[in-house]
């Protein structure tokens, strides 16, 4: 009779933990295959949705802290069309940011895609402060000297 007992418990534990197997494998079927990828990429506006959302600065030739000279100009892409408008009207506000920026570094703050990435980054979150219409999704440089 005490076997029987025994066996008795054993069911119900051994039921339990299949279930829980069971249980397990189907949330990790659900993570490694259908949740969204943090990998796949964001497709890229086109060229016509990215030409009606952003702003092209003037080029801008100021001094650095080390006495060097940059020549400098960038394409700014706002979140929305009201946004690009706003900014539009913002480039004087823009241009001071960028300059203000620019007088605290050196040459070698710039260099190298590091030095890029870091500047873009510091004009997005200043230029995004400005803001009222929306927000800075990118800043873009497209031409960069520095003598």
């Amino acid at each position: 009779m005490e076997q029987e007992v025994k066996k008795s418990k054993g069911k119900p534990i051994l039921i339990a933990m299949l279930a829980a197997l069971v249980i397990m494998g189907g949330i990790g079927y659900y993570v490694f295959f259908q949740m969204p990828s943090k990998t796949e990429a964001v497709a890229e506006p086109s060229a016509e949705e990215l030409d009606k959302v952003t702003v092209e600065t003037e080029e801008i030739t100021t001094n650095l802290a080390d006495q060097s000279f940059i020549k400098i100009k960038f394409r700014i892409q706002a979140d929305n069309e009201d946004a690009k408008a706003e900014l539009e009207k913002r480039l004087f506000q823009v241009n001071n940011i960028i300059i203000y920026e620019l007088s605290g570094m050196k040459a070698v703050d710039l260099q190298g895609q590091k030095g890029i990435n870091h500047l873009e980054g510091i004009l997005k979150g200043k230029v995004s402060k400005l803001m009222q219409e929306g927000k800075i999704k990118r800043v873009y440089t497209i031409e960069k000297i520095i003598q």
